[in-house]
């Protein structure tokens, strides 16, 4: 089937680059290919959904970023796409009211929702009303525990959600189950994960200390700026103590520049503030941009909170730590690495001591083989889909449809008289 493309007599929707949001499938003997659209709205999940669909096999994917308050600058995309079939491809941006139109320009068989909640319930009720739908398909661009019963209500009328650990599975298997959203949880690795088999640390001499270390800062955790300043001050005194290292606190933006979650106290403010009151070797530490891989080299590690950059640092064999100051919990989103062998203080980040976590933890944790299995799973739905054998939801369209518009009156609603409401309900 060819599907026409702006400047093709029979395409009929926005004007959009042509042929640039499409790579050319990877082709495998004996699969069928399927074609697959993906609708993201941030850097992250941008970077989520082209990795992932850069590795699949007889896959003709489809790239789409919706306009929205988050969209990424170019700068963001370039280092979301790097190494992927898209990398010097154009993403097009489409607005919301085309969704319709794009779906029906190129009749895809599977839909991917790779976007926060409220776009992914929004792109998912515009697929929906197609006649012949197709399927639906969500995930998060990183490790998903906890599993978010929230989420999932966004999410409600997907097909199926992919998880990256059995611990995921199991978990977002239960949630399904208690939030009454019914869907399969497909298993598979991070796409941004690509060692074989369980990653071995590369350091020759794991006692020397770093000569890059880099800091991976996330926009929730931790929430209090006395915490944030307690890692800043950590990474001056390891770059007091080591001239020959560089400090690196990797950033995901900009000033200015948006993410997928909001960040109260950023930590270029705080690096600044440090410097404005000249606290020691605080001029030495450096703000870093870009892909992640570019920092992940012969020679660094890496410290996080909780951040999916502690697995791919892992991926390439590089030190990695994971600050246990702050302890591990939900609210942290970290409570998965709390046995993993590779926790530490921050006074372990000042003087350079990163470890790696242990053999057993990664088999147990996101390190699982590669065996094709999401490929084949996708491919059964995108067959259902093409057989009209998916269900119509229309007790679940309905209710998806009162959660998107309670979520646009919250837009345009003032705070005040959403805090009353809430009050008034007990639902503070």
């Amino acid at each position: 089937m060819t599907i026409p493309e702006p400047g093709d007599p029979h395409y009929s929707g926005p004007m959009l680059p042509p042929s640039l949001s499409v790579a050319p499938p990877r082709r495998s003997a004996g699969l069928a290919p399927i074609r697959i659209l993906s609708v993201s709205d941030s850097e992250s999940y941008l970077k989520w959904a082209t990795q992932m669909l850069s590795s699949l096999p007889d896959v003709e994917g489809r790239v789409f970023l919706v306009d929205n308050p988050i969209l990424p600058t170019d700068e963001q995309i370039a280092s979301a796409v790097a190494g992927t079939d898209w990398e010097h491809r154009e993403i097009p941006v489409i607005a919301r009211s085309d969704l319709a139109q794009v779906i029906a320009d190129h009749s895809p068989d599977i839909v991917l929702g790779a976007a926060t909640g409220p776009i992914v319930a929004q792109v998912f009720l515009t697929a929906h009303t197609r006649t012949n739908r197709p399927a639906l398909v969500s995930g998060l661009p990183g490790m998903g525990l906890p599993a978010s019963g929230k989420g999932m209500n966004y999410r409600r009328l997907m097909d199926a959600f992919i998880a990256h650990s059995a611990a995921e599975v199991a978990a977002y298997t239960e949630a399904s189950t208690k939030s009454q959203v019914p869907c399969e949880v497909m298993l598979a690795r991070l796409p941004m994960l690509r060692s074989e088999g369980i990653p071995q640390l590369k350091s020759t001499t794991p006692e020397a200390a770093p000569h890059t270390l880099v800091f991976a800062p996330q926009a929730k955790v931790p929430a209090e700026r006395v915490d944030r300043e307690a890692i800043i001050a950590a990474l001056a005194k390891f770059a007091d103590r080591n001239p020959d290292s560089t400090a690196v606190v990797k950033m995901r933006s900009r000033p200015g520049e948006f993410e997928t979650h909001h960040e109260q106290h950023s930590y270029f403010e705080i690096l600044e503030d440090f410097r404005t009151r000249r606290i020691p070797s605080s001029s030495r530490i450096e703000l870093g941009y870009g892909p992640l891989s570019d920092f992940l080299t012969e020679g660094s590690a890496l410290v996080t909170v909780s951040s999916t950059a502690a697995l791919e640092s892992i991926d390439r064999g590089i030190p990695t730590l994971l600050i246990s100051d702050f302890g591990f919990d939900d609210e942290l989103l970290n409570e998965v690495f709390e046995d993993s062998g590779a926790t530490g203080t921050l006074a372990d980040v000042a003087a350079g001591a990163i470890g790696f976590p242990d053999p057993e933890w990664l088999t147990e944790n996101y390190f699982h083989p590669v065996d094709g299995q999401l490929r084949r799973d996708l491919g059964l739905v995108a067959t259902r889909a093409r057989a009209g054998q998916l269900p119509n939801r229309r007790a679940a369209l309905l209710k998806q449809k009162r959660m998107l518009l309670r979520a646009e009156l919250r837009t345009v609603t003032p705070a005040p008289v959403v805090s009353a409401y809430r009050r008034l309900r007990g639902t503070r």
